[in-house]
């Protein structure tokens, strides 16, 4: 990363001349909503007299981004774009807007307004006043609200809220998309692999903020355009934070996910050992033998989905020959417990050796031999590197 400017401690050493902010503004098909987004923004903004600049990145969009952007830098030069045509998303388009600002206070945003421009200055303030070292545009706290969200996007907001508790305590609003930080803590902050939407949340668990302000705010209801939280977003979103989990958690949270993978697992494969032998009438050993093949089938479905998401941090060189080996050692030796068992305690019994067996078997192999720690290996922080792999066009 380029070298930080040098920033201000505290409010008696932060002269007005010395505040300078960079307003990151990751984007995909909002053309309709840049020119008011700039409009309100400068709005807000030039009566504070400091010195500012708009960064917009942009993932390649169809509507007509990159000439309305090239439109509004002639007619406002604080503003600045990158079109990406590689790597994108919009986690990794903030990361790129961070590295590429050139002030010492970065305000991150959305571009459908849903966050006021108005309110840019008093998430500025308590980090200038010293107060704070991370500023969230809060829906939730006094002062704060939502415009006319139904029953399902509020469950919806609560049930991700809560189960980002554990990384923010009392704060009401980790999943707020309108923060202000300094640009200074990005070169603290431990490397960032953000999957989805929630570099905010990234930032507050990767850089350990504990000094954190919540600002009230309205949030509105987009105008133009479509929103972008789709299932596939909420679902990368688990991801994000099943991986920062294993960051914050590194000891618990692995074993919690093996135990929860290994119970479903255990489920079905009694449901499947009872319908085969109770039902079906199949002897008691091929009838294990398919409900321990069935029980890999359900570790097969979360470890296909951890490899397709989460590849770098595998140390598993050949993540699915590896799966197939270990596999084969489980079910042998839960069909050898089994069938030993079966004959002294007769088949529920052996069924459930046979299982723990195979969790035995399973444990040992991935978590002992293999090392397997999910999660805990890192890839490179935001940097200029971040720009340099992609093919993009920088304005």
């Amino acid at each position: 990363m380029q070298s930080l400017p040098d920033e201000p401690t505290s409010a008696a050493t932060t002269a007005a001349n010395d505040v300078k902010i960079s307003i990151v503004v990751p984007t995909f098909c909002e053309a309709e909503n840049l020119p008011e987004l700039v409009r309100q923004l400068a709005t807000a903004v030039t009566p504070t007299g400091w010195p500012w600049e708009l960064i917009i990145v942009d993932d390649n969009s169809p509507d007509g981004t990159p000439q309305v952007l090239a439109m509004l830098r002639q007619e406002h030069p604080q503003v600045r774009f990158l079109i990406r045509k590689e790597d994108r998303g919009l986690s990794s388009a903030v990361l790129a807007g961070c590295t590429m600002a050139r002030y010492g206070y970065i305000v991150v945003m959305d571009a459908d307004l849903s966050h006021p421009p108005e309110s840019v200055p008093s998430l500025v303030e308590p980090l200038l006043e010293n107060t704070a070292d991370f500023v969230i545009g809060s829906r939730y706290v006094a002062g704060g609200r939502t415009e006319d969200w139904g029953a399902f996007r509020w469950l919806n907001s609560a049930v991700a809220t809560a189960l980002s508790r554990p990384f923010v305590g009392a704060v009401k609003d980790s999943m707020a998309g309108f923060f202000a930080f300094r640009r200074q803590m990005l070169v603290s902050c431990d490397e960032l692999n953000p999957i989805g939407y929630k570099i905010g949340l990234e930032l507050l668990v990767k850089a350990r903020v504990t000094r954190i302000t919540e600002v009230p705010i309205v949030f509105r209801n987009r105008i133009h355009g479509q929103s972008k939280l789709s299932l596939k977003e909420q679902f990368r979103y688990l991801e994000h934070l099943s991986r920062l989990y294993d960051y914050k958690y590194p000891q618990g949270s692995p074993r919690l996910k093996f135990l929860i993978v290994g119970t479903l697992g255990a489920c079905t494969a009694l449901a499947a050992v009872h319908v085969l032998y109770k039902w079906i009438h199949l002897p008691y050993l091929p009838a294990l033998t398919a409900g321990l093949l069935a029980m890999t089938a359900v570790t097969l479905v979360f470890f296909v989905r951890y490899v397709r998401t989460q590849r770098a941090f595998i140390i598993m060189r050949r993540p699915y020959l590896e799966f197939t080996l270990i596999s084969a050692a489980e079910v042998a030796g839960g069909v050898l417990a089994g069938f030993f068992a079966n004959r002294i305690w007769g088949p529920l019994p052996a069924t459930l050796l046979s299982l723990l067996a195979l969790m035995l078997v399973r444990y040992l192999l991935r978590k002992v031999f293999l090392h397997d720690v999910r999660g805990l290996h890192k890839t490179a922080r935001p940097s200029s590197q971040t720009l340099a792999n992609a093919n993009c066009e920088q304005a």
